[in-house]
């Protein structure tokens, strides 16, 4: 029994090392939660508005929007539901519900690969690059709708590309009902679905694909259900908060819009930055022949960006000699990366820092030093840039050689490839949305990735330095991405700590305590909004007060000194970013009555 069962594990190991996806992708789940633990009795971001969604079903057994929800978030509610009434209404069972999703989504990328002629080991770097991108790897340990989201659109991606190889209607039934499920968590999810459909169309017209009428109904009778929550639903779907907003001026959207890809393509090409490098190493091995329209629209789109990027500071300058019309506003545009204003991605850790603090600085100052980055990304950026171009027009116009079957599915999947990036594109944009986070761009990540991907297994001969440059990229942004999230876990943990000490030691109710956002929206929100007499948060927003805050009798920050203020403690926190100690400091106002 002992040799048998010995003998097992042996072909258990083979199989895990030479054929499987899911085990390599469990295990590497299993490695980042022994290394950073995702317990911890608190929210994280604003996944407190979810929790709050997710108590409300617990305790009613109905769905209700929270009052300051945007995403439809229905999908993810149950989900989450689900865990809850198996081990209780916890953050940190919330948590763990995110963190199956995150290697559900590591799976659907890398199956994705395998599904476009991926090598085993290519399909498990995409897979394991997305898991521990800088973001998706924070926003793994949280309960925001990212993460499930990008599970269930990559999921329906998936099946999409399996079902342009194999023309099966259950095939579309399963992409179009993940599709769904993702719409039911983010509105985003219908993107994959009208990504497919203009695919699909284009190529019955171009008798590249077989459609039939079980197909329409595969693709439709999700969509039908979805319209069937609405209608029996109703009300209970409305949020109080809108995110659109009607822009009192149009020349900032029209900024954005003129430096809106430049923008995406550099962040996207930030977070698939090793597989890039993979790329960049075949050219320059000359594995790859470049063609005198590919430097040409290259060279274009670099020029482009970085023009796009000093141009309203080449207005501000003709406005103030010219006009003598002054618009600081403009000065407030990024000319290097960070590109955007309100982003999680700040100089070198992760946010967004929600304590009050009026200049926080990071534990690593890049500084000036991102100038040094931002030339390689702008590069990267172009050549996301020219595969979009060469992938479209080829997939599109190009005709594979004749009775070359195998081809014509890379081309028909390299079609929805490039309408999946396209459409995700365009829907990061919209003049209308308040603010733009860098956490959004992520919904146009993935089919950007499987695009590089299919470029360098074009060379599949040629593969193995790529792959070798493409693995110690993907460690080295893991390996920041784990200090990362030890830090904001850290910070949050002590900052929580803080809020503790308040209540228990110095006896501080949470209506006169200005802390960490998540607190302060969690136990203030309702009163706050009463207060104002509102239920819209940028209508409170604009005004430029602290979020959720009643009163400021105590102040939990990371920085000090406050004035007016006497500091009553500092706890301590270890940062693996920067290898260095910092602290949460408590603050009490100096006309405080001290309760006996």
């Amino acid at each position: 029994m002992v040799e048998s069962l010995s003998l097992n594990l042996k072909r258990l190991w083979q199989y895990a090392v030479n054929q499987s996806i899911a085990l390599p992708l469990m295990g590497l789940g299993l490695v980042l939660v022994l290394v950073i633990s995702p317990v911890g009795e608190f929210p994280l971001n604003d996944d407190w508005i979810y929790s709050k969604t997710v108590q409300h079903l617990l305790e009613t057994g109905q769905y209700k929007a929270h009052p300051y929800l945007n995403a439809t978030l229905i999908a993810q509610s149950y989900w989450g539901a689900m865990f809850c009434k198996i081990f209780g209404f916890q953050f940190t069972v919330l948590r763990v519900s995110t963190l199956v999703l995150a290697l559900i989504n590591a799976w659907a990328v890398a199956k994705s690969g395998m599904v476009l002629g991926f090598s085993r080991n290519l399909a498990l770097l995409c897979g394991g690059m997305i898991a521990t991108s800088p973001l998706i790897l924070q926003l793994s340990y949280s309960f925001m709708t990212d993460v499930p989201f990008l599970a269930m659109s990559n999921l329906s991606g998936f099946f999409f590309l399996k079902a342009l190889r194999y023309p099966k209607p259950q095939l579309i039934a399963w992409g179009s009902g993940m599709a769904a499920l993702a719409f039911l968590v983010r509105q985003f999810g219908i993107l994959l679905a009208i990504a497919f459909v203009i695919t699909a169309a284009w190529l019955v017209w171009r008798k590249r694909y077989v459609w039939t009428s079980a197909m329409t109904i595969a693709i439709l009778m999700p969509w039908l259900g979805v319209i069937g929550l609405y209608v029996v639903w109703g009300d209970t779907l409305t949020s109080k908060t809108p995110i659109l907003e009607v822009p009192q001026s149009y020349a900032g959207p029209l900024l954005d819009a003129l430096r809106h890809v430049p923008v995406v393509l550099c962040y996207l090409g930030l977070f698939a930055l090793p597989l890039e490098l993979g790329r960049i190493a075949q050219i320059i091995r000359g594995h790859e022949v470049w063609l005198g329209r590919q430097k040409s629209i290259l060279i274009g789109f670099c020029g482009f960006s970085v023009f796009t990027f000093w141009f309203p500071q080449i207005l501000y300058g003709f406005g103030k000699v010219i006009f003598h019309h002054d618009a600081p506003w403009l000065l407030q545009y990024p000319t290097r990366m960070p590109l955007i204003l309100y982003r999680s991605l700040l100089d070198f850790g992760l946010g967004p820092l929600q304590l009050p603090d009026a200049q926080f600085k990071s534990t690593v100052q890049l500084g000036e030093w991102w100038w040094v980055l931002t030339g390689p990304v702008v590069l990267v950026a172009g050549l996301l840039f020219v595969t979009l171009i060469d992938r479209g027009w080829s997939s599109v116009w190009d005709k594979p050689a004749a009775g070359a079957q195998y081809n014509q599915v890379l081309q028909n999947q390299d079609l929805f490839l490039v309408w999946w990036a396209v459409l995700s594109l365009a829907a990061t944009y919209n003049p209308f949305r308040a603010v733009l986070v860098d956490r959004y761009l992520l919904v146009a990540l993935v089919p950007f990735v499987l695009l590089l991907g299919r470029d360098l297994m074009r060379h599949s001969l040629k593969l193995k330095r790529a792959l070798k440059l493409t693995a110690i990229g993907t460690m080295a942004i893991a390996i920041f991405s784990v200090a990362s999230l030890q830090e904001y876990m850290a910070w949050n943990h002590t900052a929580w700590a803080a809020h503790h000490k308040l209540e228990t030691k110095y006896h501080a109710a949470s209506n006169v305590v200005e802390g960490i956002d998540t607190y302060n929206g969690w136990f203030n929100s309702e009163a706050y909004m009463e207060r104002h007499n509102t239920r819209s948060w940028w209508a409170v927003a604009n005004k430029g007060e602290s979020p959720w805050v009643l009163d400021n009798q105590y102040v939990i920050a990371s920085t000090e000194p406050r004035s007016g203020y006497e500091v009553l403690e500092r706890i301590p926190y270890f940062s693996w970013l920067g290898w260095k100690e910092r602290k949460i400091v408590l603050f009490r106002r100096s006309n405080v009555q001290v309760k006996p």
